[in-house]
């Protein structure tokens, strides 16, 4: 056998050897095909649903947080298992993650709690506020004890040009930040004041870093400093 007879190959009559590639290519053809499969099978057994309607033709603008697709991965919800998919976007006005399987558009909805795409980390699952219910999806921007979420959302203005009977519909793009702690999830001002009372300790220590570090906290990436500094790290 080949892979008992290490540097045997060679010796073999050329007529063997290739009926043995032969042999081994069609294996590897046919690995490629279980594979390709089992994606198949894990698509149907998480019931991402296919997409039938127009799209949004007479909207100007674009649902999607990025237009571009993505390759990316998906937890699903019933078994927690990560898989990965070739192409994916978020749909901001659905708030459901479309992907294409076989050139075929499909959606996922509450069949999955998490994925990520080349914009970052979307989870699912955290409690409801305001308007927002567990199955809202939030970028997670700070992933500690305590979490820094980001909602994005897109909404349709309707306009009416002056003069004249037509209107325009276009998506209008939003966000929001919050913060998870302690089981609760709070909107958060974009202002010192507004994240030490959400944090609730530690207010010297943090009011001294922010002053030391000019740190500005209508920037995200600067609310992220203040949260390590909280936490420790």
């Amino acid at each position: 056998m080949v892979f008992e007879l290490q540097g045997s190959w060679i010796n073999l009559p050329a007529k063997v050897q290739l009926n043995m590639k032969k042999s081994l290519l069609s294996l590897g053809l046919i690995f490629a095909a279980l594979a390709a499969q089992a994606q198949s099978m894990f698509i149907q057994d998480i019931n991402g649903r296919p997409i039938f309607e127009n799209g949004y033709t007479e909207i100007e603008g674009s649902p999607y947080l990025n237009d571009a697709w993505s390759r990316g991965t998906v937890k699903a919800k019933h078994n927690g298992k990560t898989y990965e998919l070739a192409k994916m976007r978020y749909d901001l006005y659905k708030d459901e993650l479309e992907y294409e399987e076989n050139q075929k558009p499909y959606r996922f909805g509450n069949e999955i709690t998490e994925f990520v795409t080349n914009d970052g980390i979307f989870r699912s699952g955290f409690p409801a506020t305001e308007s927002l219910t567990a199955r809202t999806f939030y970028q997670v921007l700070y992933d500690g004890n305590v979490k820094l979420l980001k909602r994005n959302t897109v909404r349709i203005q309707t306009e009416k040009l002056y003069s004249s009977a037509t209107q325009t519909k276009r998506f209008m793009k939003e966000d929001a930040l919050y913060l998870f702690k302690n089981g609760t999830v709070t909107r958060l001002k974009k202002d010192r004041k507004a994240l030490l009372d959400v944090l609730g300790d530690k207010q010297t220590e943090l009011e001294a870093f922010i002053k030391d570090q000019k740190l500005k906290l209508s920037k995200e990436e600067d609310v992220m400093k203040v949260l390590e500094k909280y936490e420790g790290q």
